[in-house]
């Protein structure tokens, strides 16, 4: 499986912060299943590039550390960039493994930003495809969840937290993670990972849920086949989406009715 969201490396900003520590999250992560894993810190603005540096030299030693420890886990690195309209993908740690194509971007919690979906747009058109962090927990998709069938028509891709299934963020959260799987809206899997305690570094157990789920084939596209071609550069075919709003029941519990129930109750 392949985890392509985390806060792996030590003192970078509200991830790891130790060495030791960085090593046990590694384990952990290895432990429950994960055999490549996506470095991708917070860039919270274009400034905090000034990071890149030291990211990129942690990011060797910790390679480095991993071989010495016997920990069998292969890093790629990225960013999680926090949405700007001016974004600057040019650095190093832009796009995934430098590879100028598909890069992590996170919208404010409270809501998507005005003009998100024109910039995301002008990116695909030059080539470079945004993959949203954690549209689940963003309360704009609890709101309104088609709009995250609106930015994937435009040529975005989505990843989820693996934490969302397993119920660790809410009702809310879990019922549109359901909700945005059954609409084939979820293109890859991400633990978030941020220590090994509150935050772990699992993906396994949502494996497990997305297979029993939906099938051995989407489980195999979420959690590997999409990750490897992101991480190469290569382009992604997907699955064609559907709206949310027209997804069928499929049984007597609703995701998408509790959804919009959970949102009314907190509106």
């Amino acid at each position: 499986m392949i985890d392509m969201h985390s806060h792996l490396l030590p003192a970078i900003d509200d991830g790891s912060e130790s060495w030791e520590e960085s090593l046990q999250m590694a384990a952990q992560a290895v432990a429950t299943g994960t055999t490549e894993l996506a470095v991708t810190h917070h860039i919270l603005d274009n400034t905090q590039y000034r990071l890149e540096s030291e990211i990129l030299a942690k990011f060797a030693e910790m390679k480095q550390r991993l071989l010495q420890a016997k920990v069998a886990l292969k890093l790629h690195l990225a960013a999680e960039i926090f949405y700007q309209p001016e974004m600057e993908l040019s650095h190093e740690i832009s796009t995934f493994n430098n590879n100028g194509r598909y890069f992590l971007v996170e919208f404010p919690m409270q809501g998507i930003p005005r003009g998100a979906d024109d910039t995301f747009f002008q990116f695909v058109l030059e080539g470079k495809i945004p993959i949203i962090a954690h549209p689940e927990r963003n309360f704009g998709f609890l709101k309104n969840p088609q709009r995250a069938y609106d930015f994937v028509q435009r040529g975005a891709l989505l990843q989820l937290n693996a934490g969302s299934l397993d119920g660790k963020y809410g009702e809310g959260v879990k019922a549109l993670a359901m909700a945005l799987l059954d609409s084939r809206l979820i293109h890859f899997i991400g633990s978030d990972g941020h220590n090994t305690g509150r935050r772990p570094m699992r993906i396994g157990s949502s494996f497990g849920i997305v297979r029993d789920m939906w099938g051995e084939e989407t489980a195999q596209r979420i959690f590997h086949d999409n990750p490897r071609q992101a991480l190469a550069g290569e382009d992604i075919k997907i699955p064609e989406p559907l709206p949310v709003e027209a997804v069928r029941k499929r049984s007597s519990f609703s995701p998408l009715s509790l959804l919009k129930k959970l949102v009314a109750r907190n509106a």
